[in-house]
């Protein structure tokens, strides 16, 4: 297999670029062709197998055709007024959006799709809707809601006798496979390649995910024979769409498959191969994970290799996140530019049509050129308008979100100084109703009462003020010092206690947690540098940092806790100390660890393991944020089964 693979890949190598050019022009030619049938057809059913095929021409990895397809029917579904192409539209524009990285614009306009879809009341057009925004989640490996979107795509398409469902189908399949359901997943892409309509619709992109999905499927149930099969097939598919995506794809599986197998130079060679498919591509955040695995691979092998490797894992990710920040700009920059090239056809088509009228008049050819100038010059405005208000709320929900995380964690600390100060208020209710008690007894007694008697209780009484004035002034303390810590700051750095600051707040997460789960049990110590002295920080949003990290080591030993291992001992230590100029704080527990797949992945935004409904995914995304700002460093040591460490300095 691998004598084949190789000469596939020298072929590659010698004809990428003009099979690449072939492949985008043949996509052209079919998605003008089927356009020109859409056009002209009124029946529901055959129109909902026109927009399936069109954009299924048009998938095959390249998202700049994806966002012209999804122009083309929007500007038609305009001028005939139709929700079912109009949904087609956005869908087309959602899938654009999500193949450069941006969910959040990319679930929006599916959403539209959906709505769309069923004012059309078409069957067909809702499974495909469902379908396509099931991939937004699967691609965030969220997996219940791609579940549940795609069991959603299949009942509609088979409430349609003629619908093709086996692209739900294979979805579902690809969906538990990432979960570990192997018998599931081999069951859902059988069914999709019975499905009677998969011969007559299966495109090549598709054939390759369906042939690499099997392959991956037999390589984890240990059938070597039927894996090489079926990633040979794959490859040989991706090599004829000569995609970027899917060739990325592809390599990734089979590298995937040597490395599981204890093949690890098999491995690096085809993690090679997926970098160099994606390089100066749309695709090129690709070249993230396989980077990662070679520069695993290069380590203790190869210095100049290892920082080849990390220089592309590096860039990799640095475009990856500058692609998030600035993505809903450049994707409206482009429909701007759309338009732009069809104000400049217009304008070609013109200056034929002048030729003609100058033998008539100069006056009326000036009049002709303003005209087209007024109207140039409305649509940039427009375009302006437009490209402004997508950005502001951009903006405005980056700041929602924000906020989110940030009431989240004033959530925490009122548990925590709710549960802290009722200790003191215990205290001082009940010596309160001893002395009335006591003053009571002298009052009904006083007479009978000796003077020795009377001198004990009133001493009595002396004693309870002063406890209750103790603990008065404690609950006066834990206010004071929590007001100070949440006082907005506006950003402005102050010398703080770091020592101090740390022991409130583990305190207070111990607490909040203690209110919040009443079987919540765990050990914890502090263990401060004495000689770490004051530091220059903005106090609450170092207090933010240290909140998020200790409710995280919190939530860990917990959950370790729930197996129900009686010689479990959960515990969480944090710990400061001063190493030259810097500040060091650390915060280590003994929980279940971080699986090594996905410790790369816990300071991306909405990046989270919690449940649904349980984390926001965006508290250690903050944290490392401030952090950075404080022109610091977070890091993160994790061995599974054992426990983990976040590491802050600053």
């Amino acid at each position: 297999m691998k004598k084949y693979l190789l000469t596939c890949c020298i072929l590659l190598a010698v004809h990428i670029g003009f099979s690449q050019e072939q492949a985008i022009q043949a996509i052209r030619h079919r998605s003008d062709s089927l356009f020109q049938l859409l056009k002209t057809e009124n029946n529901k059913e055959k129109k909902a197998d026109l927009i399936v095929e069109f954009y299924l021409t048009s998938i095959d990895g390249f998202p700049l055709l994806l966002l012209e397809l999804g122009q083309q029917l929007l500007e038609l579904a305009r001028e005939k007024n139709d929700p079912m192409i109009e949904s087609a539209g956005w869908s087309a524009l959602g899938q654009g959006y999500r193949l450069t990285g941006n969910y959040a614009r990319a679930l929006e306009l599916h959403q539209k799709a959906v709505d769309l879809a069923e004012r059309s009341g078409s069957d067909k057009q809702l499974a495909f809707a469902y379908n396509q925004m099931g991939h937004i989640y699967k691609d965030r490996q969220e997996n219940e809601k791609a579940l549940s979107l795609y069991y959603t795509a299949m009942h509609y398409g088979r409430r349609s006798a003629e619908a093709s469902i086996w692209f739900p189908l294979m979805n579902l399949s690809v969906v538990h496979l990432t979960m570990g359901h192997l018998d599931s997943s081999l069951y859902y892409i059988n069914e999709a390649l019975q499905d009677r309509n998969t011969k007559t619709s299966l495109t090549g992109g598709n054939h390759v995910i369906i042939q690499f999905t099997l392959g991956s499927i037999y390589s984890r149930k240990g059938d070597m024979q039927k894996a090489r099969e079926h990633f040979a097939s794959s490859l040989d598919k991706a090599l004829e769409v000569q995609s970027p995506r899917y060739l990325n794809n592809c390599y990734v599986a089979i590298a995937d498959h040597y490395n599981r197998h204890g093949m690890p130079d098999s491995a690096a060679y085809f993690n090679r191969l997926a970098i160099e498919s994606v390089q100066n591509s749309a695709s090129n955040t690709l070249a993230l994970n396989p980077a990662r695995m070679l520069i695993n691979y290069y380590q203790d092998k190869n210095a100049d290799s290892t920082v080849k490797y990390w220089r592309i894992y590096a860039a990799a990710n640095d475009s990856l996140n500058n692609t998030r920040a600035n993505q809903q700009i450049q994707m409206l920059t482009l429909e701007a530019q759309q338009r732009k090239w069809d104000i400049e056809q217009a304008s070609k088509d013109s200056r034929t049509k002048w030729q003609t009228l100058m033998l008539i008049g100069g006056l009326l050819s000036a009049i002709l050129i303003l005209t087209l100038v007024v109207r140039a010059n409305r649509r940039r405005k427009r375009d302006h308008e437009q490209l402004a208000q997508a950005y502001g709320e951009l903006r405005s929900t980056q700041k929602q979100l924000i906020q989110s995380e940030k009431m989240a964690s004033l959530g925490e600390l009122t548990a925590g100084i709710a549960h802290e100060i009722q200790n003191p208020l215990n205290f001082v209710n009940n010596f309160s109703e001893v002395n009335r008690e006591l003053i009571e007894e002298v009052k009904s007694q006083k007479s009978n009462v000796k003077t020795e008697e009377l001198d004990d209780l009133l001493n009595d009484i002396y004693h309870n003020n002063e406890k209750i004035n103790q603990h008065g002034k404690r609950a006066d303390a834990i206010v004071k010092g929590m007001l100070q810590h949440s006082r907005s700051s506006g950003g402005v750095k102050e010398l703080t206690d770091i020592n101090a600051l740390t022991e409130e707040y583990l305190r207070l997460a111990y607490h909040g947690l203690c209110a919040k789960d009443k079987t919540f049990k765990s050990g914890y110590n502090f263990t401060p540098d004495p000689i770490l002295g004051k530091v220059n920080v903005v106090s609450s949003d170092i207090g933010r940092v240290l909140l998020n990290l200790i409710n995280n080591a919190f939530y860990a030993v917990n959950e370790k806790a729930k197996a129900g291992d009686p010689d479990y001992k959960p515990h969480v230590e944090v710990t400061t100390e001063r190493a030259g100029n810097k500040a060091i704080l650390r915060v280590r527990d003994n929980g279940n660890g971080i699986p090594a797949n996905i410790k790369d992945k816990v300071f991306q935004p909405f990046f989270t393991t919690k449940p649904t409904g349980e984390g926001t995914g965006l508290g250690l995304s903050l944290s490392y944020d401030i952090v950075k700002a404080h022109g610091g460093e977070i890091r993160v040591e994790s061995k599974e089964g054992e426990g983990t460490v976040f590491t802050v300095v600053i």
